[in-house]
């Protein structure tokens, strides 16, 4: 059998809930260091606040107020987000060869979906006031930061899927 054969025939197999897992959570650990890192280092906030940002979509306003419990809400909601997000790639791959030949381009894109998704639909939704906006730098980074996501899920499954 050649490459491109085993290739095509991993492409049709979908992935393991433990490969998408991993694919899940290896995604939400670079979009996590980037907005920890984000909040901390440039916009000079506690680095809760991203994850009590997420839990306020379940609790409302009040997560800023409740400290570590509604961050660690935030941060198990960010990674089951995450996870799904693998799940879906896992899907596509399932049926688009490409997605598992070439990993950094399906990743890329897919992180570029996600970015779009995101910023366009769902924080929007949210938070109508403030999004969509485009802040110069820290949207050039928060565009890298979902290709990066993008990429981390891919090459895992990817990888994972090339395996007999």
């Amino acid at each position: 059998m050649t490459v491109a054969g085993a290739t095509s025939e991993a492409a049709a197999r979908l992935a393991s809930i433990p490969q998408i897992l991993k694919a899940g959570l290896l995604g939400g650990l670079v979009d996590f260091v980037y907005a920890c890192g984000l909040a901390a280092l440039v916009l000079k906030r506690p680095v809760l606040s991203p994850w009590q940002g997420v839990a306020s979509g379940w609790i409302g306003p009040a997560a800023r107020d409740m400290g570590w419990a509604s961050a660690a809400l935030g941060v198990a909601t960010h990674f089951a987000i995450a996870i799904a997000m693998a799940a879906a790639y896992a899907l596509g791959a399932a049926r688009l060869p490409l997605l598992v030949r070439q990993p950094v381009l399906g990743g890329a894109l897919y992180g570029l979906v996600l970015y779009a998704v995101m910023y366009g639909i769902v924080l929007p939704l949210r938070f109508p006031q403030r999004f969509p906006r485009w802040d110069g730098l820290i949207s050039v980074a928060d565009v890298a930061a979902h290709v990066g996501v993008g990429l981390a899920i891919a090459l895992v499954l990817a990888r994972a899927l090339s395996r007999p």
